[in-house]
């Protein structure tokens, strides 16, 4: 089966020019050049696009060496700091982490703005064109990343966060996946925190997803650390990091066998505290890793093979 031709490509490919225009933008202490792909052929898929044009991401974060509250081994921000995305490995756990804790600053309801900022190939070892030509790497196909379901669309949803600090998962994944398709597509999830913070189970609306019916996230480990901004006094920027692996389900041309896709990413936050405590700003990178079965996985065993990186503000609600 083709899978190219039995899937449904993200708005970002109807929407992309094989030109790029490039910028420097400096988020949340990270340097990032940017790639803003314009109007192209609806008829071209994802691949193609990634395979004709180019675009350069490096991150950073340029922060004083602190104590670091991290689920797997290394400081979160000296990796960042490091300014090569083969820095953001693949996490190899062992034990269950716990669940992610926001710093006070954080806590409450955000009407979060997200924007498209630009996408890496990093690998060294895999050509481009062959991984633009692997459909399952994650962000390649809808809802390949659940809270990033079509990558390249900028959109606008609400994230809420609680008074002990944990992220209410069911509805901030809810928002984050009917904005960025941009219709009521979720219909339950199924989530608890407190006796299991490392699964969640999502299911959609009849027929609403070509891609997927239902979706399984498991958390393999989570690191944190709240550091000083170093450019404003009295104010902190918070990194945090969250690896996934996510099973998606989908109907197959098989009667009555679904299918199964399975795709391993990392999300790399980094929010800044503003002086007004109704503000934030910040940026996600995330990091697509081969799954141990696909068949180019022993060529980049641990490493991304594409990194995306987006803009955040966010506005306090409540």
């Amino acid at each position: 089966m083709n899978m190219a031709r039995n899937c449904d490509p993200p708005s970002c490919v109807k929407a992309w020019r094989a030109t790029v225009f490039l910028t420097a933008t400096v988020l949340c202490a990270m340097l990032f050049e940017q790639s803003e792909a314009l109007a192209m052929n609806t008829g071209q898929s994802r691949r193609d696009v990634l395979a004709t044009t180019a675009a350069s991401i490096v991150g950073a974060v340029d922060t004083t060496s602190q104590r670091a509250n991290a689920a797997v081994g290394g400081n979160l921000a000296t990796k960042l700091s490091a300014r090569d995305p083969a820095a953001l490995k693949n996490s190899v756990f062992n034990i269950p982490p716990a669940a992610q804790i926001h710093p006070t600053f954080m806590r409450g309801e955000w009407e979060v703005k997200s924007k498209f900022a630009g996408f890496l190939f990093p690998s060294k070892t895999i050509p481009k064109n062959k991984v633009t030509a692997d459909v399952i790497v994650p962000g390649f196909q809808k809802v390949s990343i659940a809270a990033l379901a079509d990558v390249g669309t900028d959109c606008q949803y609400r994230m809420r966060i609680d008074e002990r600090g944990l992220d209410d998962r069911s509805y901030t994944l809810a928002q984050q996946i009917d904005a960025h398709l941009g219709y009521k597509a979720v219909k339950e999830v199924t989530y608890d925190g407190v006796s299991n913070p490392n699964r969640l189970s999502l299911a959609f609306e009849p027929y609403k997803t070509r891609n997927a019916e239902r979706i399984e996230l498991f958390c393999n480990a989570r690191e944190s650390e709240l550091v000083p901004n170093p450019t404003k006094e009295g104010l902190n920027i918070f990194v945090c990091s969250e690896y996934v692996r996510q099973v998606t389900f989908s109907f197959s041309q098989e009667f009555g066998v679904a299918r199964q896709v399975v795709g391993n990413y990392a999300h790399f936050w980094t929010w800044r505290e503003q002086e007004s405590s109704n503000r934030l700003t910040g940026n996600v990178l995330t990091a697509a890793y081969l799954d141990p079965q696909d068949p180019l996985f022993f060529d980049e065993p641990s490493k991304p093979v594409v990194v995306y990186s987006h803009e955040l503000e966010a506005q306090k609600v409540t």
